[in-house]
């Protein structure tokens, strides 16, 4: 799995280059530039004039046809993301508490941060998601809590929602991914809110194993407090001390393996299929449009030299077959995921060298 809105960001890993027809010079500095090197119009029979006169809008302004070009190469990218990284990535999906739990008597909280510590695991293609909260409340509503969750890297909450307690049980749909895009990453994890003398009074888990936390695949969770804490910042870790009462708050977590940070730090690997899946689109627009009155310029002929260059071509008894490009994206997808698994030695326990100060 990956993060598909930031991976199209990558846009700017291939590019084309400007046509010397002056009518169809005009492309913008985005669509020109490529990171990699590779440029989509060197492969045979993609050209900018074709793919223009053969989309569906006839009166397209440059600026809209700019961006149509840049949405190509998003579909490219996640394309090709996909068919390497095509393994299942699910690890574990539950609940932090699924014992049966006899909601009758109030808890007592202190006043102050009331939450959970969650450690992850040191893989680094490694997420989980906060799918929902279950809400099990005593009295005391309706009251507001302010759920946060804080990252040992960043004083300040990297999610946080207000929620309000209404009734004495509730779902709140988080949908909350912790993954390895951002720049908080590893560390300590706190799920909570801050407690006051308003706050909703939640329910004791006093019935038999109904306090036993489950044991979620990658994840070590324990509840913790910190007493007299206020705001909306970290709090002090040290000033952190363990919890056996209940807070009202069950997340459901979601864990499984993530890509994004690995295709982002190696999308130069990725570019030469990118390139082939980018012209694949382009060539199959220009080679299917709905308009009726397209420019000759994609004749009968071109059409043909556009469909064997993305299929191949036939020389001949005894002659070789010119290879198409879906075949060579193919090729490029198996040397990328051999490649990858090369890389992923030091993703995954491989040995790296660290020189100590003498």
């Amino acid at each position: 799995m990956f993060n598909k809105t930031i991976i199209e960001g990558m846009v700017g890993i291939v590019g084309l280059r400007q046509p010397l027809n002056p009518l169809y010079a005009i492309l913008d500095s985005d669509n020109l530039s490529s990171l990699s090197g590779y440029f989509v119009t060197d492969i045979d029979n993609v050209k900018i004039e074709f793919f223009k006169d053969s989309q569906d809008y006839e009166a397209i302004s440059d600026v809209d046809f700019n961006t149509l070009l840049k949405q190509k190469q998003k579909s490219a990218i996640v394309d090709v993301c996909n068919m390497v990284f095509n393994r299942e990535d699910f690890q574990d999906r539950n609940l932090l508490f699924t014992n049966a739990s006899n909601n009758v008597d109030p808890e007592v909280l202190i006043d102050g941060f009331v939450g959970d510590r969650i450690n992850v695991k040191k893989e680094k293609n490694f997420a989980f998601e906060i799918t929902r909260v279950i809400l099990d409340f005593h009295s005391n509503f309706p009251n507001d809590i302010v759920l946060q969750l804080y990252n040992t890297g960043d004083p300040n909450p990297i999610q946080s929602k207000t929620i309000t307690i209404t009734e004495k049980h509730q779902v709140e749909q988080l949908d909350w991914v912790i993954d390895n895009s951002g720049d908080t990453y590893k560390g300590d994890y706190y799920l909570g809110y801050v407690k006051s003398a308003t706050s909703p009074i939640p329910y004791k888990r006093n019935y038999e194993n109904a306090d036993v936390m489950s044991s979620v695949e990658g994840l070590s969770i324990d509840s913790i407090q910190v007493n007299g804490h206020t705001g909306n910042t970290l709090f002090d870790l040290l000033a952190q001390e363990g919890l056996s009462e209940n807070i009202g708050i069950n997340p459901d977590f979601l864990c499984y393996d993530d890509y994004t940070d690995f295709i982002l730090q190696n999308k130069k690997l990725l570019a030469p299929a990118i390139n082939l899946k980018m012209a694949i689109l382009m060539l199959q627009t220009s080679t299917s449009t709905l308009r009726v009155n397209r420019d000759e310029r994609v004749s009968t002929e071109n059409v043909v030299r556009m469909m064997q260059t993305l299929n191949g071509t036939n020389q001949g008894e005894g002659k070789l077959m010119a290879p198409s490009l879906h075949g060579q994206l193919a090729s490029s997808i198996i040397t990328i995921q051999s490649e990858i698994k090369k890389l992923q030695k030091g993703y995954h326990g491989g040995r790296i060298m660290v020189a100590t100060r003498g």
